[in-house]
């Protein structure tokens, strides 16, 4: 794999989130706490808005630049491809209606087990004008079938 792709950042691109959107999105995932589509009960916790499900920043983030899109760039076939593992951290509260600027840069690429296994590593940045509200490290496993295990 190309490591010439290390520190490859895509252009910001912004997302308006829509209440409508996130109701469908808590449904989907059977999110049942109303203070993420109900003003009202999203005003009785004490919050500004109808805050947005944690989990919410990935959907965001797979329309601005997939994961695929950047394994595309990498040039890896999807079918040796796993999502490994991806955190995250929440460093402000994101509510419905605020508009979400999305970057995200390939930080490394690292081989294991001599090569039969390449971990890339995808950091991602969420703002809301100029505050950072959220960041996150994705590792996508590649198993490179040419290489011992």
């Amino acid at each position: 794999m190309d490591r010439g792709h290390i520190g490859f950042t895509t252009a910001p691109s912004e997302a308006l989130i829509d209440a409508w959107r996130v109701k469908l999105f808590c449904q989907s995932i059977g999110e049942d706490n109303p203070v993420h589509w109900d003003p009202q009960a999203a005003r009785e916790a004490g919050l500004p808005g109808c805050a947005v499900p944690p989990t919410f920043l990935k959907a965001l983030e797979g329309e601005h630049f997939s994961s695929v899109a950047l394994l595309k760039l990498l040039k890896v076939p999807m079918n040796r491809v796993l999502h490994a593992e991806q955190t995250f951290d929440y460093l402000a509260p994101v509510s419905v209606g605020d508009r979400v600027s999305i970057r995200r840069r390939i930080s490394d690429i690292q081989d294991k087990k001599e090569g039969a296994i390449t971990f890339v590593i995808v950091d991602t940045d969420y703002r809301v004008g100029d505050r950072a509200v959220a960041s996150s490290r994705q590792s996508i496993l590649v198993r490179n079938p040419n290489k011992a295990a």
